[in-house]
């Protein structure tokens, strides 16, 4: 049953895939690698000459890139060269990203609520396993009188969240998975993804690559990007400033609602890495795989996503 289900997903009319084919141009993989890596150089290049430009002192880079703004305005510039990409070389429109304006608020926001659940069931049983416990004292202000640098935090993760998913899911996945075969451009995608987040951590690898196979999976099912944009936000922004947990391997800054401290033994805990390391991470997402791929239903898998031109 399961394998039917994710024949649909990997289909080669599934819209995620026919959408970028509307455009007149499909580069073949090293070119998708390329042009992606010279959009991720170019976003923060600029945005680097322009701090040095703008304040004329080169310490300032290491204040922007230690702060909130390395979080939003590269991942803005990122967003805008991706769409200005595909509208002008591949001929086709944006929104065949998966970005329709049809349900997307809904979307969003549903996506985004079961980002914050994920990442609630993932502490919350490492808490009843005794893997965590609230600190008092730490390095970063807590509780609501910081509420409005955690809310500017949020608007932060949704920018780069949301500019993550349409670069490498949005449309690298698309793309290979359309000149080649859908397969294929979720394994690349997904192998990818693990690249950006290089650890040592085998426990990490091995959780990011199912991160970017549950998401892979959500979007083919959904034919929508924007509930994987939010998924994706709030799992970061609840990980580290909601829970005070490290993010991928560095600690959170900004203030936090609640700071928590690892306390059990790093299987549980996932250590210095944070939770993402932690083998709860692993069940949960195997699960949430499994339940995207089970409700899967033939007509549904993309049917969200029409382009909107």
């Amino acid at each position: 049953m399961l394998t039917h289900q994710i024949q649909l997903l990997f289909s080669a009319s599934n819209p995620v895939f026919t959408c970028a084919r509307q455009g007149k141009r499909i580069p073949n993989a090293l070119g998708a690698v390329v042009v992606l890596a010279l959009l991720i150089l170019v976003s923060f290049v600029a945005v680097v000459i322009g701090v040095l430009v703008v304040t004329g002192d080169p310490k300032q880079v290491d204040v922007f890139m230690d702060g909130v703004y390395v979080l939003i305005i590269p991942f803005i510039l990122l967003t805008i060269l991706t769409l200005l990409w595909v509208r002008y070389f591949e001929k086709r429109p944006p929104s065949t990203l998966g970005l329709s304006r049809t349900g997307a608020l809904f979307s969003y926001l549903r996506g985004f609520v079961l980002g914050l659940l994920f990442m609630g069931l993932v502490v919350g049983t490492m808490a009843v396993g005794g893997g965590v416990s609230t600190q008092t004292g730490g390095t970063l202000a807590g509780g609501h009188a910081v509420s409005g640098m955690v809310l500017i935090y949020l608007l932060a993760y949704i920018i780069q969240g949301g500019s993550e998913e349409v670069l490498i899911r949005g449309w690298f996945m698309q793309v290979i998975g359309a000149r080649y075969r859908p397969w294929i451009g979720v394994l690349v995608a997904s192998v990818l993804f693990c690249g950006f987040h290089l650890t040592p951590n085998p426990i990490a690898i091995v959780n990011l690559f199912l991160f970017a196979l549950f998401l892979s999976f959500f979007y083919l099912r959904e034919g929508s990007i924007w509930g994987i944009c939010g998924w994706h936000s709030a799992w970061n922004w609840a990980m580290g400033n909601v829970f005070g947990l490290p993010v991928s391997g560095h600690e959170p800054t900004g203030g936090i609602l609640f700071d928590l401290q690892p306390t059990g033994h790093t299987l549980l805990t996932g250590g210095d890495y944070g939770p993402e390391a932690s083998l709860v991470t692993t069940v949960v997402f195997l699960a949430g795989i499994v339940v995207v791929v089970m409700t899967v239903r033939k007509g549904r898998e993309g049917t969200v996503q029409k382009a909107d031109r």
